[in-house]
Formats: C-alpha cells, structure tokens, sequence
C-alpha cells in the first residue's frame, strides 16, 4: 500500500478533503458547502476517503492542511484536526496558504502560460478582500508568490491590480465586489475550480521536497487580519469575520 497525503480545507463555507499517494497514482477528492458545520463533517470526510481509496489512516504520510486566510473558526478546525492526526501518526505538517493553493488551481484550469501573474482575491467581508500575487511557472509548485497575502479593499483594487501589473484574476471578491472593482471590460477572470483541494496535496508534498513542513506544535493558521473577533452591534446585523 503507497503512503498518502491527507490535504484538509475549511477555510470557507465548504468542507473539503483530498487524499493523494506519493507517486500520483491514487487521489480521490471531497467538497461540500456546510456554511460553519466543517467539524461536524470533515472527520467522516477523511474515513470515507480513506474508504474509497483502499487506505487506512496508518498510510497517511503527511497531512497538509488550508492555513489560510479565510475564516478564522474554520482556520482553527482544519489546523487542529491537521495538528490531532499528525500527533497519533507521529508526522509532520504542512500549512499551506490558501491563496497560493487557489492561484495553481485556477491556473492549470485555465492553463495559464508560464509568466502570467495571477491575483487571488478572495472576500474577506468587513469590505475587504484577501489578496496575493502570484506568477505561474513552471515546476512542482506551479505558482511563484509575487506579493503575500494582505487585506485590500474594493475601491482600491483596481489600482492595487494595475500596480502590479496583474494578467488576469481569480477568487470570489472579483463577484461579491463588482461594482467597486470596476475592471477593464474584458479583463480575464478565472474560475478556482471545485477541486482546489488536490492543490493543497501537492504543495503539501513541494513543501515537503524543500523542507518546509513542521511538527504539529508549530503548525498554526495564517490569518492576515489581525482583529478576531466582533462587536455586539456587528453580529447583530449577521456581520462575520
């Protein structure tokens, strides 16, 4: 039996899971919209992998899990459940950014030449967007990061886009913020495709190759956004962070 990698993400409303063998042969993918009920569904996610792939939870090698940015509870849950498997398993982790995962996948999807610098900017709420710059190469990550993931606000991305010279873009903002981005006519925006997850594997697996991976103690969520929490007012008004 090959040794696997476990890749989690419940940086979003879905709850996501893929298994990938060491030498690519074997891979099976989940994806659900759970809106906040990642906890209640990614432990039966992970054994239904293991099922359909003829694997037991012994054959995971190294679990990679969506660090973010992206929700902060959800953050929490991939990172513990990464850290709890790794622990019982005596392996390591990799935190993979969540940005970096969604600018591979929306670029082989599009197939994207090498050169292309492609922004992710994914809705933040609070009128902000989660964005990095990313430009496509080749090799085993794919993506070279260009600008790290940070905070931009809709009425200033277009301007953040034109600065850095962006080809074309990818993440859920370019939707939820439309107006207030006002792209060129015609300027190309790419869909993340629902697959994502297997990117997450394999970056899991480059971080591995370079060193990159850590014991579980060390493992943690990448939030970008440092306030956590919200106002009495803010929840209210059905506001999340």
């Amino acid at each position: 039996m090959p040794s696997f990698i476990l890749a989690l993400d419940t940086a979003h409303q879905r709850c996501s899971a893929a298994l990938l063998s060491r030498d690519g042969e074997v891979s099976a993918w989940k994806s659900e919209t759970v809106g906040n009920k990642h906890a209640e569904r990614i432990l039966a996610m992970i054994d239904e992998l293991l099922a359909e792939c003829g694997a037991e939870k012994k054959d995971i090698a190294l679990t990679a899990f969506g660090a973010g940015p992206g929700s902060f509870t959800g953050l929490r849950v991939a990172c513990g459940v990464a850290q709890g498997i790794a622990w019982a398993l005596r392996t390591d982790v990799a935190a993979v950014c969540n940005l970096e995962a969604d600018a591979l996948a929306a670029a082989e999807a599009a197939q994207l030449a090498p050169g292309t610098r492609l922004a992710v900017m994914n809705d933040a709420r609070m009128q902000e967007a989660y964005s990095a710059l990313y430009e496509v190469v080749e090799g085993p990550r794919g993506v070279r990061e260009v600008l790290a993931p940070q905070l931009v606000k809709p009425a200033d991305a277009r301007r953040w886009l034109e600065e850095a010279k962006v080809d074309a873009l990818c993440g859920s903002a370019a939707g939820v913020y439309a107006e207030a981005f006002n792209l060129p006519e015609g300027f190309p925006v790419h869909e993340i495709p629902e697959d994502m997850v297997m990117r997450i594997a394999r970056l899991g697996l480059a971080d591995e190759a370079e060193g990159r991976t850590m014991i579980p103690a060390l493992a943690s969520p990448l939030y970008v956004r440092d306030r956590v929490a919200l106002t009495m007012q803010e929840r209210a008004r059905g506001e999340r962070l």
